[in-house]
Protein backbone atom coordinates (compact mmCIF):
# COMPACT_ATOMS: atom_id res chain seq x y z
CA UNK A 1 0.00 0.00 0.00
CA UNK A 2 1.24 3.54 -0.62
CA UNK A 3 0.80 6.28 1.64
CA UNK A 4 -2.72 7.17 1.22
CA UNK A 5 -4.20 3.58 2.06
CA UNK A 6 -2.15 3.11 4.80
CA UNK A 7 -3.16 6.30 6.41
CA UNK A 8 -6.84 5.19 5.19
CA UNK A 9 -6.54 1.89 7.26
CA UNK A 10 -5.01 3.66 9.94
CA UNK A 11 -8.10 5.51 10.09
CA UNK A 12 -10.52 2.32 9.54
CA UNK A 13 -9.14 1.35 12.98
CA UNK A 14 -8.62 4.46 14.92
CA UNK A 15 -12.44 6.13 14.05
CA UNK A 16 -16.03 5.28 13.47
CA UNK A 17 -15.95 8.24 11.14
CA UNK A 18 -17.51 11.82 10.59
CA UNK A 19 -21.86 12.56 10.65
CA UNK A 20 -23.10 15.42 9.89
CA UNK A 21 -26.93 15.74 10.68
CA UNK A 22 -28.25 18.35 8.96
CA UNK A 23 -31.95 19.77 10.73
CA UNK A 24 -34.33 21.93 10.17
CA UNK A 25 -34.15 23.60 13.71
CA UNK A 26 -32.34 22.58 16.78
CA UNK A 27 -35.18 21.88 18.77
CA UNK A 28 -35.77 18.44 16.73
CA UNK A 29 -32.29 17.38 17.00
CA UNK A 30 -33.04 18.24 20.31
CA UNK A 31 -36.16 16.56 20.83
CA UNK A 32 -35.31 14.11 18.32
CA UNK A 33 -32.06 12.72 17.53
CA UNK A 34 -29.74 13.49 20.47
CA UNK A 35 -29.61 9.46 21.12
CA UNK A 36 -28.15 8.72 17.60
CA UNK A 37 -25.72 11.18 18.30
CA UNK A 38 -24.54 9.90 22.03
CA UNK A 39 -24.87 6.78 20.10
CA UNK A 40 -22.20 7.38 17.37
CA UNK A 41 -19.70 9.02 19.61
CA UNK A 42 -19.94 6.44 22.00
CA UNK A 43 -19.13 3.96 19.19
CA UNK A 44 -15.42 6.41 18.72
CA UNK A 45 -17.11 8.66 15.71
CA UNK A 46 -17.17 12.31 15.51
CA UNK A 47 -20.23 14.33 15.08
CA UNK A 48 -21.65 17.69 14.35
CA UNK A 49 -25.34 19.15 13.36
CA UNK A 50 -26.43 21.42 11.03
CA UNK A 51 -29.33 23.04 12.20
CA UNK A 52 -32.02 26.35 11.60
CA UNK A 53 -33.13 28.06 14.57
CA UNK A 54 -35.01 27.19 17.76
CA UNK A 55 -38.67 26.60 17.24
CA UNK A 56 -41.36 29.54 18.49
CA UNK A 57 -40.97 29.10 22.24
CA UNK A 58 -38.05 27.02 23.00
CA UNK A 59 -36.19 28.20 25.39
CA UNK A 60 -34.11 25.43 26.81
CA UNK A 61 -30.49 26.45 25.49
CA UNK A 62 -28.92 23.28 26.39
CA UNK A 63 -26.94 21.64 23.69
CA UNK A 64 -25.80 18.16 23.89
CA UNK A 65 -21.52 18.03 25.05
CA UNK A 66 -19.13 16.90 22.54
CA UNK A 67 -21.26 17.47 19.61
CA UNK A 68 -20.53 20.54 17.59
CA UNK A 69 -22.98 23.05 16.24
CA UNK A 70 -23.14 24.88 13.21
CA UNK A 71 -26.27 27.18 12.18
CA UNK A 72 -28.02 27.16 9.66
CA UNK A 73 -30.08 29.88 8.18
CA UNK A 74 -34.09 28.69 8.70
CA UNK A 75 -36.06 27.30 5.73
CA UNK A 76 -39.47 25.64 6.90
CA UNK A 77 -41.37 28.66 5.16
CA UNK A 78 -39.77 27.78 1.79
CA UNK A 79 -38.61 30.86 0.56
CA UNK A 80 -36.36 30.48 -2.50
CA UNK A 81 -33.86 33.17 -1.29
CA UNK A 82 -33.29 31.04 2.19
CA UNK A 83 -32.72 27.69 0.19
CA UNK A 84 -30.10 29.69 -1.48
CA UNK A 85 -28.25 30.63 1.52
CA UNK A 86 -28.98 27.16 3.16
CA UNK A 87 -27.19 25.48 0.45
CA UNK A 88 -24.43 27.54 0.54
CA UNK A 89 -24.04 27.61 4.00
CA UNK A 90 -24.24 24.06 3.75
CA UNK A 91 -21.95 23.42 0.97
CA UNK A 92 -19.24 25.47 3.14
CA UNK A 93 -19.66 23.35 6.49
CA UNK A 94 -19.32 20.21 4.34
CA UNK A 95 -16.06 21.73 2.81
CA UNK A 96 -14.66 22.53 6.12
CA UNK A 97 -15.70 19.57 8.41
CA UNK A 98 -15.74 17.14 5.53
CA UNK A 99 -17.49 14.56 7.40
CA UNK A 100 -17.83 10.25 5.99
CA UNK A 101 -21.71 11.41 5.80
CA UNK A 102 -23.96 14.57 4.90
CA UNK A 103 -27.14 12.95 7.00
CA UNK A 104 -30.55 14.93 6.37
CA UNK A 105 -33.75 14.88 8.35
CA UNK A 106 -37.05 15.93 7.32
CA UNK A 107 -38.16 17.08 3.84
CA UNK A 108 -36.87 21.15 4.34
CA UNK A 109 -33.46 19.98 4.97
CA UNK A 110 -33.65 16.93 2.39
CA UNK A 111 -33.95 19.83 -0.16
CA UNK A 112 -31.11 21.80 0.93
CA UNK A 113 -28.72 18.53 0.57
CA UNK A 114 -29.86 17.39 -2.51
CA UNK A 115 -29.28 21.43 -3.90
CA UNK A 116 -25.41 21.42 -1.77
CA UNK A 117 -24.70 17.86 -3.40
CA UNK A 118 -25.36 19.08 -6.75
CA UNK A 119 -23.72 22.17 -6.54
CA UNK A 120 -20.40 20.64 -5.72
CA UNK A 121 -18.51 19.28 -8.29
CA UNK A 122 -17.20 16.66 -6.59
CA UNK A 123 -17.74 14.92 -3.12
CA UNK A 124 -16.33 11.92 -1.09
CA UNK A 125 -18.92 10.90 1.12
CA UNK A 126 -22.47 9.63 1.87
CA UNK A 127 -25.76 11.27 1.74
CA UNK A 128 -28.51 10.56 3.39
CA UNK A 129 -31.95 11.95 4.00
CA UNK A 130 -34.90 10.95 5.49
CA UNK A 131 -38.16 11.75 5.20
CA UNK A 132 -40.49 11.72 8.19
CA UNK A 133 -43.61 11.25 6.08
CA UNK A 134 -43.96 12.40 2.58
CA UNK A 135 -45.95 14.40 0.47
CA UNK A 136 -45.63 11.39 -2.36
CA UNK A 137 -47.33 9.17 -0.73
CA UNK A 138 -50.57 11.56 -0.78
CA UNK A 139 -50.08 14.09 -3.59
CA UNK A 140 -53.91 15.46 -2.53
CA UNK A 141 -53.32 18.64 -2.98
CA UNK A 142 -52.12 20.85 -5.11
CA UNK A 143 -49.30 22.31 -2.37
CA UNK A 144 -48.71 18.24 -1.93
CA UNK A 145 -47.67 18.10 -5.39
CA UNK A 146 -45.75 20.41 -5.71
CA UNK A 147 -43.96 19.23 -2.40
CA UNK A 148 -43.99 15.73 -3.73
CA UNK A 149 -42.22 16.70 -7.12
CA UNK A 150 -38.98 18.20 -4.48
CA UNK A 151 -39.36 15.17 -2.77
CA UNK A 152 -38.80 13.30 -6.14
CA UNK A 153 -35.76 15.34 -7.00
CA UNK A 154 -34.23 15.75 -3.40
CA UNK A 155 -34.28 11.80 -3.41
CA UNK A 156 -32.32 11.57 -6.72
CA UNK A 157 -29.47 13.04 -5.48
CA UNK A 158 -29.14 11.31 -2.40
CA UNK A 159 -26.95 8.09 -2.04
CA UNK A 160 -29.47 6.72 0.33
CA UNK A 161 -33.07 7.64 1.58
CA UNK A 162 -34.64 6.36 4.44
CA UNK A 163 -38.53 5.85 5.02
CA UNK A 164 -40.23 5.56 8.49
CA UNK A 165 -43.30 3.09 6.73
CA UNK A 166 -44.37 0.65 3.86
CA UNK A 167 -46.29 3.48 2.32
CA UNK A 168 -43.61 6.10 1.35
CA UNK A 169 -41.30 3.39 0.19
CA UNK A 170 -43.69 1.86 -2.12
CA UNK A 171 -44.53 5.70 -3.21
CA UNK A 172 -40.94 6.71 -3.53
CA UNK A 173 -40.16 2.91 -5.62
CA UNK A 174 -40.52 4.57 -8.78
CA UNK A 175 -38.20 7.33 -8.12
CA UNK A 176 -35.16 5.54 -6.92
CA UNK A 177 -34.01 1.93 -7.20
CA UNK A 178 -34.80 0.07 -4.66
CA UNK A 179 -31.97 -0.76 -3.34
CA UNK A 180 -31.04 3.56 -2.42
CA UNK A 181 -34.79 3.26 0.20
CA UNK A 182 -33.98 2.18 3.43
CA UNK A 183 -37.03 1.15 5.71
CA UNK A 184 -36.52 1.43 9.36
CA UNK A 185 -37.64 -1.67 10.89
CA UNK A 186 -38.95 -0.45 13.85
CA UNK A 187 -41.18 2.58 14.93
CA UNK A 188 -39.38 5.74 13.57
CA UNK A 189 -37.69 7.58 16.18
CA UNK A 190 -38.85 6.23 18.98
CA UNK A 191 -39.85 7.22 22.31
CA UNK A 192 -37.66 8.00 25.18
CA UNK A 193 -39.19 5.50 27.84
CA UNK A 194 -37.42 7.06 30.71
CA UNK A 195 -39.27 10.35 30.37
CA UNK A 196 -42.31 8.68 29.15
CA UNK A 197 -42.42 6.11 32.43
CA UNK A 198 -45.95 6.15 33.98
CA UNK A 199 -43.97 5.10 37.15
CA UNK A 200 -43.15 8.91 37.63
CA UNK A 201 -46.57 9.84 37.53
CA UNK A 202 -48.49 7.72 40.27
CA UNK A 203 -51.73 8.78 41.28
CA UNK A 204 -51.28 11.31 43.45
CA UNK A 205 -48.75 13.26 41.38
CA UNK A 206 -51.51 13.30 38.46
CA UNK A 207 -53.85 14.89 41.18
CA UNK A 208 -51.43 17.26 42.04
CA UNK A 209 -50.72 18.17 38.68
CA UNK A 210 -54.75 18.38 37.20
CA UNK A 211 -54.81 21.05 40.77
CA UNK A 212 -51.61 22.83 39.31
CA UNK A 213 -53.74 23.55 36.06
CA UNK A 214 -56.67 24.17 37.92
CA UNK A 215 -58.43 21.23 35.96
CA UNK A 216 -60.65 19.52 38.51
CA UNK A 217 -59.32 15.52 40.10
CA UNK A 218 -62.59 13.73 38.51
CA UNK A 219 -62.85 15.71 34.88
CA UNK A 220 -62.61 13.96 32.09
CA UNK A 221 -59.49 15.39 29.94
CA UNK A 222 -58.43 15.16 25.94
CA UNK A 223 -55.22 16.33 24.91
CA UNK A 224 -53.77 17.37 21.76
CA UNK A 225 -49.85 17.69 21.31
CA UNK A 226 -48.62 19.27 18.18
CA UNK A 227 -48.55 21.88 15.94
CA UNK A 228 -51.50 23.56 15.15
CA UNK A 229 -51.88 22.75 11.85
CA UNK A 230 -54.99 21.37 9.57
CA UNK A 231 -52.62 18.06 8.26
CA UNK A 232 -51.90 16.77 12.13
CA UNK A 233 -55.36 17.53 12.81
CA UNK A 234 -55.82 19.88 15.05
CA UNK A 235 -59.00 21.96 13.41
CA UNK A 236 -60.86 18.68 14.04
CA UNK A 237 -59.68 18.01 17.20
CA UNK A 238 -61.52 21.14 18.78
CA UNK A 239 -64.41 20.81 16.07
CA UNK A 240 -64.82 17.16 18.01
CA UNK A 241 -64.55 18.40 21.20
CA UNK A 242 -66.34 21.05 21.12
CA UNK A 243 -69.27 18.79 18.91
CA UNK A 244 -68.80 16.43 21.89
CA UNK A 245 -69.64 19.59 24.88
CA UNK A 246 -72.56 21.00 22.78
CA UNK A 247 -73.40 17.10 23.09
CA UNK A 248 -73.46 17.27 26.83
CA UNK A 249 -70.34 16.22 27.36
CA UNK A 250 -68.46 18.16 30.44
CA UNK A 251 -64.63 17.54 29.48
CA UNK A 252 -61.64 19.76 29.24
CA UNK A 253 -59.04 19.92 26.59
CA UNK A 254 -55.56 20.74 26.96
CA UNK A 255 -53.86 22.30 23.89
CA UNK A 256 -49.70 21.63 23.99
CA UNK A 257 -48.21 23.20 20.85
CA UNK A 258 -48.17 26.29 18.88
CA UNK A 259 -49.26 27.46 15.61
CA UNK A 260 -47.00 27.33 12.46
CA UNK A 261 -46.70 30.06 10.22
CA UNK A 262 -46.12 27.75 7.35
CA UNK A 263 -49.40 26.20 7.84
CA UNK A 264 -52.99 26.82 8.46
CA UNK A 265 -54.36 25.71 11.70
CA UNK A 266 -57.93 24.64 9.92
CA UNK A 267 -59.99 26.86 12.04
CA UNK A 268 -62.02 30.01 11.25
CA UNK A 269 -61.09 32.94 13.04
CA UNK A 270 -64.44 32.58 15.13
CA UNK A 271 -63.04 29.86 15.81
CA UNK A 272 -59.94 30.65 17.27
CA UNK A 273 -61.37 33.41 19.16
CA UNK A 274 -64.12 30.34 20.83
CA UNK A 275 -60.63 28.45 22.06
CA UNK A 276 -59.12 31.45 23.07
CA UNK A 277 -61.61 32.62 25.49
CA UNK A 278 -63.32 28.76 26.64
CA UNK A 279 -63.24 28.08 30.16
CA UNK A 280 -62.18 24.87 29.98
CA UNK A 281 -59.53 24.97 26.97
CA UNK A 282 -55.69 25.26 28.43
CA UNK A 283 -53.46 26.41 25.84
CA UNK A 284 -49.77 25.95 26.98
CA UNK A 285 -48.16 26.79 23.89
CA UNK A 286 -44.94 25.19 22.62
CA UNK A 287 -43.71 22.72 25.47
CA UNK A 288 -40.18 21.22 25.87
CA UNK A 289 -41.58 18.76 28.31
CA UNK A 290 -44.68 17.20 27.46
CA UNK A 291 -44.93 13.91 29.69
CA UNK A 292 -46.82 15.94 32.66
CA UNK A 293 -49.23 16.92 29.98
CA UNK A 294 -50.16 13.38 28.77
CA UNK A 295 -50.04 12.28 32.27
CA UNK A 296 -52.67 14.73 33.15
CA UNK A 297 -54.84 13.52 30.46
CA UNK A 298 -57.42 10.38 30.11
CA UNK A 299 -57.37 10.40 26.04
CA UNK A 300 -55.05 11.55 23.34
CA UNK A 301 -56.44 13.11 20.33
CA UNK A 302 -54.75 12.60 16.83
CA UNK A 303 -56.72 12.80 13.82
CA UNK A 304 -53.47 13.78 12.00
CA UNK A 305 -53.21 12.65 8.00
CA UNK A 306 -50.10 12.83 7.35
CA UNK A 307 -47.21 11.47 9.53
CA UNK A 308 -44.23 9.12 9.14
CA UNK A 309 -44.20 7.77 12.43
CA UNK A 310 -45.78 10.06 15.03
CA UNK A 311 -43.54 10.34 17.59
CA UNK A 312 -47.05 11.95 20.38
CA UNK A 313 -48.75 8.60 19.44
CA UNK A 314 -46.04 6.55 20.77
CA UNK A 315 -44.83 8.99 23.95
CA UNK A 316 -48.94 9.01 24.46
CA UNK A 317 -49.34 5.28 24.43
CA UNK A 318 -46.10 4.68 26.34
CA UNK A 319 -47.45 7.09 29.45
CA UNK A 320 -50.25 4.71 29.14
CA UNK A 321 -52.62 7.61 27.45
CA UNK A 322 -55.10 6.15 25.05
CA UNK A 323 -54.97 7.74 21.65
CA UNK A 324 -58.06 8.29 19.31
CA UNK A 325 -56.02 8.35 16.14
CA UNK A 326 -56.97 8.47 12.03
CA UNK A 327 -56.54 4.94 9.63
CA UNK A 328 -53.65 7.33 8.04
CA UNK A 329 -50.12 6.21 6.98
CA UNK A 330 -47.87 5.85 10.40
CA UNK A 331 -50.85 5.93 12.41
CA UNK A 332 -52.60 2.65 11.97
CA UNK A 333 -48.86 1.70 12.86
CA UNK A 334 -48.72 2.39 15.99
CA UNK A 335 -52.20 2.51 17.56
CA UNK A 336 -53.88 -0.68 17.86
CA UNK A 337 -57.27 -0.24 17.50
CA UNK A 338 -59.45 -1.57 20.27
CA UNK A 339 -56.62 -2.43 22.21
CA UNK A 340 -54.27 0.43 23.17
CA UNK A 341 -56.76 3.41 21.21
CA UNK A 342 -59.19 4.06 18.72
CA UNK A 343 -58.78 3.98 14.92
CA UNK A 344 -61.21 5.87 12.95
CA UNK A 345 -61.93 5.56 10.09
CA UNK A 346 -61.90 9.61 8.61
CA UNK A 347 -60.47 12.31 10.11
CA UNK A 348 -64.09 13.79 11.11
CA UNK A 349 -64.97 15.74 14.06
CA UNK A 350 -68.39 14.14 14.14
CA UNK A 351 -66.45 10.65 14.81
CA UNK A 352 -64.11 12.30 17.32
CA UNK A 353 -67.13 13.84 19.61
CA UNK A 354 -69.05 10.39 19.38
CA UNK A 355 -65.75 8.59 20.35
CA UNK A 356 -64.66 10.82 23.03
CA UNK A 357 -68.57 10.25 24.72
CA UNK A 358 -68.18 6.70 24.72
CA UNK A 359 -64.84 6.82 26.15
CA UNK A 360 -66.14 9.07 29.16
CA UNK A 361 -69.59 6.68 29.78
CA UNK A 362 -66.95 3.50 29.63
CA UNK A 363 -64.52 3.88 32.18
CA UNK A 364 -63.58 0.20 32.42
CA UNK A 365 -63.31 0.13 28.63
CA UNK A 366 -60.83 3.25 29.15
CA UNK A 367 -58.75 1.48 32.23
CA UNK A 368 -58.19 -1.84 29.33
CA UNK A 369 -57.00 0.66 27.16
CA UNK A 370 -54.44 2.18 28.94
CA UNK A 371 -52.98 -0.85 30.31
CA UNK A 372 -52.47 -2.42 27.27
CA UNK A 373 -50.47 0.71 26.20
CA UNK A 374 -48.40 0.41 29.32
CA UNK A 375 -47.86 -3.05 28.18
CA UNK A 376 -47.16 -2.76 24.64
CA UNK A 377 -44.83 -0.13 25.68
CA UNK A 378 -41.38 -1.33 25.15
CA UNK A 379 -41.89 -1.82 21.47
CA UNK A 380 -41.04 2.25 21.12
CA UNK A 381 -38.01 2.33 22.50
CA UNK A 382 -35.93 5.10 21.04
CA UNK A 383 -32.14 3.54 21.44
CA UNK A 384 -32.89 0.56 18.98
CA UNK A 385 -33.72 3.68 16.40
CA UNK A 386 -30.47 5.11 17.86
CA UNK A 387 -28.56 1.58 17.42
CA UNK A 388 -29.48 1.27 13.96
CA UNK A 389 -28.84 4.76 12.85
CA UNK A 390 -25.04 3.78 14.18
CA UNK A 391 -25.30 0.22 12.48
CA UNK A 392 -26.02 2.32 8.84
CA UNK A 393 -23.04 4.88 9.10
CA UNK A 394 -21.03 1.92 10.20
CA UNK A 395 -22.02 -0.04 7.31
CA UNK A 396 -21.72 3.18 4.55
CA UNK A 397 -18.21 3.70 6.21
CA UNK A 398 -16.93 1.07 6.26
CA UNK A 399 -18.07 -0.01 2.51
CA UNK A 400 -16.43 3.52 1.36
CA UNK A 401 -12.88 3.06 2.72
CA UNK A 402 -12.99 -0.61 1.53
CA UNK A 403 -13.92 0.40 -2.10
CA UNK A 404 -11.08 3.29 -1.92
CA UNK A 405 -8.65 0.79 -0.73
CA UNK A 406 -9.16 -1.24 -3.27
CA UNK A 407 -9.12 1.33 -5.80
CA UNK A 408 -5.26 1.67 -4.59
CA UNK A 409 -3.87 -1.81 -5.21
Amino acid sequence: MGAVSATAGKRMKSSAGRVLLVIPSATSFRTFLTGVAFEWRRRGGAIAVSAGPDLPGDHAGDWPAGVERFEMPGTRLGSPTGLVRATLTLRRQVRQWRPDIVHAHFAASALVAAATRASIWKDSCDWLATFHGMHLAINSTLRSRVVAALERWSARQMTNVCVLNREDRDALAGTVSLSQILLHGGYGVGCDLDAFDPGLFPGAERRRLREAAGIPAEAFVAIYVGRQVAFKGYHVAVRGFLEAEAAGLQAWLLIVGAADRAHTSGLTAAERRMVARHPRIIRTGWQQAVAPYLAVADVTLLPSIREGIPVIAMESLALGTPVITVDARGCRDVVRDGVDGVVLPEASPALVARTLAALHGDCVMLRGLSAAAIAGRARFDRRCFATAEADLYSRLIDARLITRMAGLR
